[in-house]
């Protein structure tokens, strides 16, 4: 058998720590009262622990009520992010400096709006090129319509005037590529601003989630400078194991207790990563006080989900786990004994331990 000290300073350690309400729930049934029975070996009969309100204060114990769960439910962990197409990266287009901010981080802007003035002796460069390639391509067009007029008279054979229209259209190429390297750095020129020295502007609107740089910070070509999101609608990446993905089906609802959020099931993906997880997507149709990045644990009501459930723990029964109230509760409410979880429920003269199976 055991020892009753030992075992009412293990009582003593959960409930000073157990009913520490946190964000993370568990989902769990209970077994039987299991008053003042031998359960085995391995087992131990619960026993009741006296402590009066003065002690219970002392000891800093801080008590959770029971909420009663449907079988239908899982948990699982989620990360809230920005629906695809809705978050964007500015990036430095050429090595520089950053020479003027005209944001930070939490700013609200409209799409096309002055992010920041970039430097970059690059950019001048490509600028240059660019109006070499235009009045190139003026050059090229005038020859080309002066051939043609002549040949139009007889005066030219017709491989000058060939000659003079492919001449045309690799000018009409280059131009072409140099606009679209310029187009594709995302830079806006300003006549006031110097030759070398653009505006970044805002592909989409929306807020700034991160900016990683300052005034008169040189960055390397590629280095990230703003992360932008549109956050008026918020999505959640689930992340599943295997089992609990093949429960779920698009259309099953979404419960974010702890910020007072709700969503759908938009997509279930059934493949698995290299860390042997699926995901999920959620569209946030009740958006509580969620924030974009934030960690947050959520209950997913699973129409495909069986009556029984998927069971990860024994308990020490053996009737079936459906037959049994099923809860949701503080993960930190939950402890470990002699193999088995356990949590302590209040009553008039203190507190008594029920063994439980940890259904999620």
């Amino acid at each position: 058998m055991f020892k009753v000290n030992s075992f009412r300073r293990h009582l003593f350690m959960a409930l000073n720590w157990g009913f520490v309400l946190m964000m993370s729930p568990a989902l769990v049934a209970f077994s039987e009262p299991l008053s003042g029975r031998d359960l085995g070996s391995n087992l131990i009969a619960p026993i009741p622990l006296a402590l009066s309100a003065k002690q219970q204060a002392s000891l800093g114990i801080q008590l959770g009520t029971l909420q009663a769960a449907k079988a239908t439910q899982l948990l699982v962990s989620a990360t809230v992010v920005a629906p695809p197409g809705k978050e964007f990266t500015v990036s430095a287009p050429y090595a520089g400096q950053i020479s003027r901010l005209m944001v930070g981080v939490g700013d609200s802007f409209k799409s096309g709006a002055a992010l920041a003035q970039f430097t970059s002796p690059a950019l001048g460069d490509a600028r240059r090129m660019l109006s070499e390639a235009t009045i190139d391509f003026k050059n090229a067009k005038a020859a080309a319509q002066r051939d043609q007029a002549m040949f139009d008279e007889g005066i030219i054979p017709a491989v000058r005037l060939q000659l003079s229209l492919s001449k045309q259209e690799a000018a009409l190429v280059l131009l072409k590529s140099r606009e679209a390297e310029l187009n594709a750095s995302g830079v806006d020129f300003d006549s006031n601003a110097g030759y070398s020295t653009g505006t970044l502007r805002a592909p989409l609107s929306g807020s700034v989630i991160e900016a990683f740089t300052a005034v008169g910070q040189r960055v390397e070509p590629g280095a990230v400078l703003f992360k932008l999101a549109d956050t008026s609608q918020l999505q959640l990446d689930l992340n599943l194991s295997s089992d609990k993905a093949a429960q779920l089906q698009v259309g099953d609802e979404v419960n974010i207790v702890s910020h007072s959020a709700k969503g759908k099931i938009i997509a279930v993906s059934r493949s698995l990563n290299p860390s042997q997880l699926a995901k999920a997507r959620v569209v946030i149709t009740q958006r509580g006080n969620l924030q974009i990045g934030e960690l947050v644990s959520v209950t997913v009501l699973a129409k495909g989900l069986s009556s029984t459930g998927k069971v990860n723990a024994s308990i020490a029964t053996s009737e079936p786990i459906a037959r049994h109230p099923q809860w949701l509760i503080p993960s930190r409410a939950l402890t470990q004994f002699k193999g088995l979880n356990w949590i302590f429920i209040a009553n008039e003269n203190g507190f008594v331990a029920h063994s439980v199976s940890i259904l999620s």
